[in-house]
């Protein structure tokens, strides 16, 4: 890869972690000697030496020194199917963790008719693997969706990051940026009616939205699809959440109603 390119591709990285933190809440950093550094190459001048940096004026560094500091949005006409995602998502080397994956989890649905999208963080597995959220976490998936009499067939599963990570690695800001245009796309060529997003990790990138997941659970929020569609979301706990705290499952159950409810009143 050429400098410009690798410079190019630097600054797209930066700006996903930028983004990524700021929807949880970061609003600075800390001063020091390595940032007063970055900033005085990016010709940013500082009255003060080492003071703290603010996310937004750091993204604006970027947006006078990378061509593409923003992704082109994504329209209706761009969609594709699920099938030819899954085939991008096979191949894809956007990220580090495509080095070393044990395999990749585009999804779990048929594709047709599904009402309801439920998205999580990343599968966790040694080696080659049929789940999406791990086997005891999709066996719980499913008895919580025969709870609420909604049929597999009118699910489709899916994480935002489609790589497979060994236990031993945690994903970082910019590798769930490197995903994200995956599964904007799959919302987008699904269309469903309702999405239940599960855990910390899937609701922040969809709803981008500071509170905790405690405080944003029970009720429905909207995410913003292409060219302003707009669809009702329902964040709640995930399976491998509720697997290590069960007192937790109470109020997912409380959430699983809510969603139900949702659901007949839209038949």
């Amino acid at each position: 890869m050429g400098r410009e390119k690798q410079i190019t591709q630097l600054l797209h990285d930066i700006r996903g972690i930028l983004s990524y933190q700021k929807t949880c809440s970061v609003g600075e950093y800390p001063g020091d000697a390595g940032l007063d550094s970055f900033l005085t190459k990016c010709n940013w001048k500082v009255s003060t030496p080492l003071l703290p940096a603010n996310v937004a004026q750091v993204e604006r560094v970027l947006d006078k020194n990378s061509a593409i500091s923003h992704p082109a949005p994504i329209t209706k006409s761009d969609q594709n199917t699920l099938s030819e995602i899954a085939a991008e998502v096979e191949i894809c080397s956007g990220c580090a963790l495509s080095e070393q994956r044990p395999c990749v989890v585009p999804g779990a649905g048929s594709g047709d008719n599904i009402r309801l999208l439920i998205v999580g963080h990343w599968l966790s597995a040694t080696g080659k693997s049929t789940a999406v959220f791990g086997a005891e976490e999709d066996h719980m998936l499913q008895r919580m969706l025969k709870a609420i009499n909604l049929p597999m067939e009118s699910v489709f599963i899916t994480n935002v990051i489609k790589c497979a990570v060994t236990p031993d690695v945690q994903p970082q800001a910019n590798h769930i940026e490197a995903c994200s245009s995956y599964l904007v796309r799959q919302i987008a060529a699904i269309a469903p009616e309702l999405i239940c997003s599960m855990g910390m990790v899937a609701t922040k990138s969809l709803l981008r939205l500071p509170q905790s997941l405690s405080q944003l659970r029970g009720r429905f929020h909207t995410y913003q699809g292409v060219d302003g569609c707009e669809i009702p979301l329902l964040p709640t706990y995930h399976p491998g959440y509720l697997l290590q705290n069960s007192e937790m499952k109470k109020a997912t159950w409380q959430d699983l109603q809510v969603l139900e409810k949702r659901m007949v009143s839209t038949l």
